[in-house]
Parts: structure tokens; C-alpha cells; sequence
């Protein structure tokens, strides 16, 4: 990989990790529900891109739309209601199950083999995960990470499905996806979440920071760059080294949130990203013996 690239997917992850942080402290440190983070992160992504991205429609429309759904309103619904109680550390980290999960699911839906090699590093990332999520001095799960890993499960999901949708530009990926997002968030907050005036009134900056952040940085430019780089590179090169995100979201969590960092969070950092490392590069291997 050019050192040019190699910066850029840095960068990627960089934004990735910090986005971890940015919505944890927005949401837990903040009075801000996670649908109107959601919706408001939606429709910066609606006013920044072109809306002639929406057209023309793609064939496999219907199919596009529930994938933006998965991604969309399930995925960040779970995944912020997540960062209102886990730390940002511990949810970048179990947020690298998105590629085991992946895989389980190919295995089941679309009949891919997994060898045994893949097989234990699947099984030792799902123990990592459990060894975070379970309190053992009171033997409780943290409701909070179990929340960002049912997250996690709607994008590999929609992962599978994307593989039967057909070739959609990214911008117009991401612009049906804010399409989405935006018409269920919006309802959803509406419904269920109250004080939106308070709400704008005493945290209007956290919330436009996290959704400008989100918006631009992640769902536009990380995003976009992100793809650029699996059209120019193997999988096998770029998806490994996008650990580096829990490494940023770490880093930045304890920095700039006074995040600790508990014993049971090492021990299952320890036990995943490794075990995601190894079923990512020999997915691509056996990929290429295909």
C-alpha cells in the first residue's frame, strides 16, 4: 500500500475511533436522546450531499431500503442507546465483532465454508466479548455493550444482503441511507423521547458537533475514502488495519473522556482483535483460492 493511502486509511480510522468518543460524550455525558442525535445526523448528510444522488433508482430499490434501514435507523439506534451507558473504548472494541459476525452469517445464508483455523478464532472472539459484557462481581451483563454488539448484528446483516443488491455508488448509498434515517429517527424521537426544546436550549453544541462530526467525518469522508480503498486494494490489505480504530477510540476515550479502562476490557481486547485478524486475512485467502 502507498504511504499516501496507508495516511488516508489512518485518517479513516481516526474518525472511526473518535466517533466512538464524540457520540459517548454527546450521549452519556449530555441530556441528548439518541433518535434526535440520529436524525440530526441525517440531515446534515441530506443537506451536504447532491440530491440528484437519489436518482436514478437503483433496480433491486426495495432491497437497497431495507439494507439502509439495518445500517441506517437499527443500526445507530442500538449503537447510540449503547454509548448513553458503555464507554467508548469498550464499544469500539466490540464493535470488531462485525467481521466474525459476518462470517457466521455467510456460513449460514449464502453456504460459505469456514475452516477450523476461522472456526476457533470466531469462537475465541465471541468469548472475548462475553468476558467484557459480564460483571463477575455481580454476574450482570453491561446492558450498554449488548446494545452496540445487537448493533454490530444488524451491519453484518445487512452486510449479507448487500452482497445480492448490485453495484450502487457509495454517495448514493449513504444519501438513501440518511433518507432512512431520517424518516424513522425523526418519528421515532417524536414518539418516545421528550424535550427537545430543553434539549436544544442547554446541549445544542454537543449535539451539532456529534452530528456535524458523524456527517462529515464519518458518513461522508470516512466512508467515502473507506470504499475507494477496497476498489484499489485487496480486502486482505485494508480491512486488517482497521484496528486500528479501537486503538484511537482507546486513546481518545481515556485523553479526552477520563475513560478506565477495566481489567475484564484488556482481557477481551486481547482475545478479539487478534481473533478478528486472523478471520479477516484468511477470509480474503480463501477467497482468492476460490
Amino acid at each position: 500500500m502507498k504511504p499516501r493511502d496507508f495516511a488516508i486509511l489512518v485518517l479513516v480510522c481516526f474518525f472511526w475511533g473518535g466517533n466512538f468518543v464524540v457520540s459517548a460524550w454527546a450521549l452519556g455525558n449530555n441530556p441528548v436522546p439518541p433518535f434526535m442525535l440520529a436524525t440530526a445526523r441525517a440531515f446534515l448528510v441530506l443537506i451536504c450531499l447532491a440530491p440528484d444522488l437519489l436518482w436514478p433508482l437503483p433496480k433491486s430499490f426495495g432491497l437497497l431500503i431495507l439494507i439502509c434501514a439495518l445500517i441506517g435507523p437499527v443500526h445507530l439506534g442500538f449503537l447510540y442507546t449503547g454509548l448513553q451507558t458503555a464507554s467508548a473504548t469498550s464499544s469500539s472494541i466490540v464493535a470488531q465483532l462485525f467481521i466474525p459476525i459476518s462470517t457466521v452469517l455467510s456460513v449460514v445464508f449464502l453456504r460459505e465454508r469456514v475452516g477450523w483455523v476461522r472456526g476457533l478464532a470466531i469462537f475465541g472472539a465471541f468469548a472475548g466479548v462475553i468476558i467484557m459484557i459480564l460483571e463477575p462481581s455481580s454476574f450482570q451483563v453491561e446492558l450498554g455493550l449488548i446494545y452496540t454488539l445487537l448493533a454490530y448484528v444488524s451491519l453484518a446483516a445487512a452486510s449479507i444482503l448487500m452482497k445480492k443488491v448490485g453495484e450502487v455508488p457509495w454517495q448514493q448509498f449513504v444519501v438513501w441511507m440518511a433518507v432512512t434515517v431520517f424518516c424513522s429517527s425523526a418519528v421515532t424521537s417524536a414518539i418516545f423521547e421528550t424535550g427537545h426544546v430543553t434539549v436544544w436550549r442547554e446541549s445544542k453544541w454537543p449535539l451539532l458537533i456529534t452530528a456535524g462530526f458523524a456527517a462529515i467525518g464519518v458518513s461522508i469522508i470516512a466512508h467515502g475514502q473507506y470504499f475507494n480503498l477496497l476498489k484499489r486494494y485487496d480486502v486482505s490489505q485494508v480491512v486488517p488495519l482497521t484496528l486500528l480504530t479501537p486503538v484511537f477510540a482507546t486513546v481518545l476515550g481515556v485523553l479526552i473522556l477520563g475513560e478506565a479502562i477495566l481489567t475484564r476490557y484488556w482481557i477481551g481486547a486481547a482475545l478479539i482483535l487478534p481473533c478478528v485478524y486472523i478471520i479477516a486475512a484468511r477470509s480474503e485467502r480463501c477467497t482468492e483460492r476460490l
